[in-house]
């Protein structure tokens, strides 16, 4: 068990953790998402017991960190591969072969075994799109059988969901959420959460309610489906996941948009097409071939995918 008690760390000005306190079981890994790459550092350093916190306490098996990080082994941080140097040997692609960096990668966990605490930081994002995103189906499995207390700190929300277990939401070192991972991807409480879950990016769309339905920036009006309330007045923000938008329809309980082609781009392994609609800019799935930049498509999203939040960014669904 790691345990952190009304825990305070800040990096620069910015607070990692404030006054937070967690309970971290070897029976449920746990992922953290929502820091930056210079945040996810400080916070890995003061879970492993390199840096103290600036208040409370951090213990593993009852013991302090910093004790426990003395007995060699028992704390193990795993980083993403190093990106290779200029002029190092190219392989099969012209570059040093990717699966070399994924076979460090999985090396590096498997030596951990017999760890206490393991601590990885954003370990996918060394690797190229179609290595990674095999990697990050195989993460609940590969970190599964080292039996020990498992922290993943995110780069990317797809790393948090192919670990399973629980998520914790961070903002500006503030719990803002937590609990098993698919019910916190599925019910973001706000939109820092919802963005903080989303890969990739959210789809959202700004917008005022008035009179029961929603104006857009352009004047234009959004007449909400039955299953997503807005507010009764004021500005709010409807959101959905790429992932819950098709370029075809996908059956009757959808909600049509008329877009326009903006490009396609490859994240993850896979290929997005980038929309555009009133005043925002979305990502769909690309079902098959690319539309040229500037087609007039139909996109569909199931109505109960949408997600409302209001003026403060609390969830109103």
């Amino acid at each position: 068990m790691l345990e952190l008690r009304d825990v305070s760390r800040a990096a620069g000005r910015e607070p990692v953790l404030a006054r937070a306190s967690l309970a971290l079981s070897r029976e449920t890994p746990t992922a953290i998402v929502g820091l930056s790459a210079y945040e996810r550092d400080t916070l890995i350093r003061v879970l492993t017991g390199a840096e103290r916190p600036q208040t409370g306490s951090i213990k593993l098996d009852g013991k302090d960190i910093a004790q426990a990080r003395r007995e060699k082994g028992k704390v193990v941080r795993v980083d993403a591969p190093a990106p290779p140097k200029a002029g190092q040997k190219a392989g099969k692609r012209g570059s040093v072969d990717a699966g070399d960096l994924d076979q460090k990668l999985r090396l590096a966990i498997t030596k951990a075994r017999g760890a206490k605490l393991i601590v990885l930081d954003a370990p996918s994002s060394g690797l190229d799109s179609e290595i990674r995103e095999r990697f990050v189906a195989d993460l609940k499995t590969l970190l599964s059988e080292t039996g020990a207390v498992v922290v993943l700190v995110a780069g990317d929300a797809d790393e948090a969901l192919g670990l399973g277990g629980q998520v914790v939401v961070l903002n500006r070192g503030e719990i803002i959420q937590s609990g098993a991972a698919a019910d916190v991807f599925a019910h973001p409480v706000n939109l820092k959460a919802a963005v903080a879950t989303s890969f990739p990016v959210l789809n959202t769309l700004a917008m005022t309610a008035r009179d029961g339905r929603g104006v857009l920036a352009d004047g234009a009006s959004f007449q909400p489906p039955d299953e997503l309330r807005l507010p009764d007045e004021g500005p709010c923000t409807v959101a959905f996941h790429p992932d819950d938008m098709r370029l075809e329809r996908a059956g009757a309980g959808c909600l049509r948009f008329v877009v326009r082609a903006a490009g396609e781009e490859v994240i993850g392994g896979r290929r997005f097409v980038r929309v555009n609609f009133a005043n925002a800019s979305w990502l769909t799935p690309q079902a098959s071939s690319a539309p040229h930049a500037g087609a007039i498509l139909n996109a569909f999203v199931e109505r109960s995918r949408l997600m409302a939040f209001d003026a403060t960014g609390k969830a109103i669904n």
